[in-house]
């Protein structure tokens, strides 16, 4: 089971204090995910959804131009309301943790973007099949790295950092698992998506800091100069969004 959730306030504080960069540098999903979405939970025009920890809205969008109908739920206010900027009323706010709501109507579909492990496991679960209708999805997306970068730019960042960086994380795994136990939930359905960008060493090294880490800056400085020097300027950063969807029995 995941314990990020004991640090989420911390977390969501971080990322409110850069949420303009957080906006500007994390990367879009692939227009497949939202595809998946909707053909995975059989969703169709004016659908309702619920986004837990939506951040900046990054897949808010998205998931209103396929049109449904998203309430979205972000504890940071700072991120909320770039969020609401972008979207102004194409979409329901609510400002709070998810584990604080009290369901409303039931909806077709609650979904979480690299967002889920931040919660409290037992409560969230409990929240979601409450929130969610008989034959509902429960879809859940996280981002992993295929690689940093063209090769030997890896060894380059291990030996920068003193052992390699982490591709795939355990608290996706570990955020899944309760759910799989759940009696209320069917078995998941997993789509992989991949998507790469071209980074400049500036780029690369803005949208690591919105991860957090404890990363010092004349490691950054190092970087950027092995971009620069060592890789023409720019690295390719190969990613894979994974969709996990679990249907409410």
């Amino acid at each position: 089971m995941s314990e990020l959730w004991r640090v989420a306030d911390e977390a969501s504080q971080r990322f409110a204090d850069q949420a303009l960069e957080y906006d500007r540098h994390r990367p879009r999903y692939p227009e497949d995910v939202f595809d998946g979405i909707v053909e995975f939970a059989s969703l169709a025009n004016g659908s309702k959804a619920v986004e837990v920890g939506a951040g900046t809205g990054i897949a808010t969008e998205p998931l209103v131009n396929h049109g449904l109908e998203v309430t979205v739920i972000e504890p940071a206010a700072a991120l909320a309301a770039v969020a609401r900027s972008k979207l102004v009323d194409r979409a329901r706010f609510v400002v709070g943790r998810f584990e604080d709501c009290v369901p409303g109507s039931p909806v077709q579909l609650l979904v979480a973007f690299n967002a889920w492990h931040w919660l409290e496991p037992e409560t969230s679960i409990d929240l979601a099949a409450q929130w969610l209708a008989p034959g509902g999805s429960l879809a859940l997306v996280w981002t992993e790295v295929a690689s940093w970068g063209q090769e030997p730019f890896e060894d380059r960042l291990a030996e920068t950092f003193g052992s390699p960086w982490t591709k795939r994380t355990d608290h996706i795994e570990a955020s899944l698992e309760p759910i799989r136990r759940d009696a209320r939930f069917g078995e998941f359905r997993v789509r992989h998506y991949p998507f790469e960008r071209t980074l400049d060493a500036s780029t690369f090294v803005a949208v690591t800091r919105t991860y957090g880490g404890h990363r010092a800056a004349e490691h950054y400085d190092t970087i950027e100069r092995i971009i620069d020097n060592e890789f023409g300027g720019s690295v390719t950063k190969v990613e894979v969004a994974t969709l996990h969807l679990a249907t409410r029995l």
